[in-house]
């Protein structure tokens, strides 16, 4: 294994910023090979100056796994501990710990162990690190989390932020990430540049030339970012598609009708309270939202004259003997009407109200997903397919099944320990022909080169998040072109959300990018992916303020 050039440089800085006892951001972009370069810096300091640690580095529990792999393939002389497991086996881990500093060299646990139980944070926070590294650190955007405060209170001497995407929706971010690498240069000035880059309204201002200006000046002494198009020359290329799907008949009546209900509701809201506002606000974009994607994610063909029956026949199951169906009725209000047919398959009671197969091809984006596979099996692809919700990835696995098209799955309810080896099976295997992925748990830092297109069945709010995801598959390593597709119904508020995603990016651009090259980014990033011809747990403040200017588009 050898590293490339901007490897070797990057590791070179890592260990020039330490040496001089400065904290850093290495922001190379996703797929540069990032955790090679720490790893090999951390084997640079214990080899050449003596530095045998303790380190702490901190991932995102779904690469875990993979961090241990990389250990053992570029420095295997460093000793790794993996701090996780059951709170039981924890506490061992701590004792052990505690009692052979100096025999390890590096301990290695995720976000939730570090910041949830009050015992590992109290063992993390005593054990004086010499360095604390933080894979995906752009989760400590918010200075405000609680996960932000509890680690800032881990002890050490210098701190590392590994992220592809620094600034995710604000410049504001950006001081969270400075404050918490380098809390006594920043935190006494953190009102002050806060209110640097405050933005009140408008895309001008949003990527005001001036504050993207003072921006580069901050970060310039503590970020390093290299971009693919910089270093890696003999990269394939990425081509990036918005797919528009014409909704089906029903999906638009049932769109239409929600609109106009929610139009209603709102104009006679008598509640003007924030919080009940907030409220409205999420509702009725998580429905418009969720009838964009597939209508059984909502509840309507289940009518209540079909639950009736429904909620008296399923009483005579073994589990629901001792319901009254009243009781169950009302439960089964709540439901979508996919969760509502998986009872039925379920229950040899209520099996007759199971949906028909073509219910479930009743959708906008489906058929045109339907359409997407049968080309890419054709050419032999792989495909790796993410949705934002669990339940349209179930939907989408029956969708598969019908379609007899091969799959495996990873969501945030796949063991961790189960990951990696789901994650090696689909790189391993040329029968496996799709990877269905939750954008969040499926899109950090995980290698899945053996697929050549992505699709993004709907858009995250932040969209980094989706460049995240399409950068497990366009990283080094690729062999071939990667074609990333974004299905979009139209007509639909999903076209909103892509406008405010290419206005985000355009600023990670700008950011990102040298002052002679601005004219040019300004050109470029009005038209930032090709369109299809064929008509078709924390980003809470900045996601909170998209979705409000959304539902007035939509409501008003």
């Amino acid at each position: 294994m050898k590293l490339k050039n901007y490897q070797l440089l990057g590791v070179s800085w890592l260990s020039y910023m330490y040496l001089h006892r400065f904290s850093g951001i290495l922001a190379d972009e996703m797929g540069l090979g990032k955790t090679a370069q720490v790893i090999s810096f951390l084997g640079n300091i214990y080899s050449n100056h003596n530095e045998a640690g303790p380190f702490l580095i901190i991932v995102p529990s779904s690469t875990k796994d993979n961090w241990l792999r990389e250990f053992d393939k570029w420095c295997p002389k460093l000793v790794v501990k993996a701090y996780y497991g059951s709170q039981f086996e924890r506490a061992e881990l701590r004792h052990e710990l505690r009692n052979t500093k100096g025999n390890y060299n590096i301990i290695l646990t995720t976000y939730q162990i570090a910041s949830n139980q009050k015992e590992d944070r109290a063992f993390l926070k005593h054990m004086n690190f010499k360095i604390m590294i933080l894979d995906e650190g752009h989760m400590m955007k918010n200075m405000t989390s609680l996960r932000y405060k509890h680690l800032m209170t881990i002890n050490s001497e210098c701190r590392f932020l590994l992220t592809g995407t620094p600034i995710q929706n604000t410049l504001q971010e950006l001081i969270s990430l400075l404050t918490f690498i380098m809390p006594k240069l920043f935190i006494t000035d953190e009102v002050s540049l806060r209110k640097i880059f405050e933005v009140k309204t408008g895309n001008a201002a949003f990527l005001s030339t001036s504050r993207v200006s003072k921006a580069r000046r901050i970060m310039d002494p503590f970020v390093l970012r290299r971009k693919k198009d910089e270093v890696l020359k003999e990269l394939p290329n990425k081509y990036e598609k918005v797919i528009y799907c014409e909704a089906t008949d029903y999906q638009r009546k049932l769109y239409k009708q929600t609109l106009e209900i929610s139009r209603s509701n709102f104009n006679n809201n008598t509640d003007d309270s924030v919080n009940a506002e907030t409220k409205q606000i999420n509702n009725v974009l998580m429905e418009l939202r969720k009838i964009s994607d597939h209508p059984l994610l909502i509840r309507n063909l289940y009518t209540d004259e079909k639950l009736k029956p429904m909620s008296r026949d399923i009483t005579n199951e073994e589990q629901f003997c001792d319901s009254e169906p009243k009781y169950v009725f009302e439960d089964m209000q709540c439901l979508s009407d996919f969760e509502l047919h998986t009872y039925c398959v379920n229950y040899k009671h209520i099996n007759k109200y199971k949906l028909k197969p073509e219910d479930w091809m009743n959708s906008g984006k489906v058929q045109k997903l339907k359409e997407i596979l049968a080309e890419c099996k054709a050419r032999n692809d792989k495909i790796l397919l993410f949705s934002q919700f669990t339940k349209m990835l179930d939907i989408l696995e029956t969708v598969l099944d019908n379609l007899n098209y091969s799959y495996l799955r990873l969501d945030g309810q796949t063991p961790v320990t189960e990951r990696q080896e789901r994650i090696d099976n689909f790189n391993n295997s040329q029968d496996i022909f799709v990877f269905l992925l939750s954008t969040k748990a499926g899109g950090f830092g995980i290698n899945l080169t053996s697929a050549n297109v992505v699709i993004i069945y709907d858009l995250d709010f932040n969209p980094h998040n989706d460049k995240q995801a399409e950068d497990r598959a366009h990283r080094v390593g690729q062999t071939r072109d990667v074609t990333v597709m974004k299905l979009i119904t139209k007509g639909t508020i999903e076209e909103s959300i892509l406008n405010m995603s290419i206005m985000k990016l355009k600023l990670d651009k700008k950011i990102s990018s040298e002052d002679k090259n601005e004219q040019d980014i300004n050109k470029s990033s009005s038209t930032p992916m090709e369109t299809d011809s064929n008509e078709e747990e924390d980003d809470d403040e900045s996601e909170s303020n998209n979705k409000s200017k959304l539902i007035y588009i939509f409501i008003l």
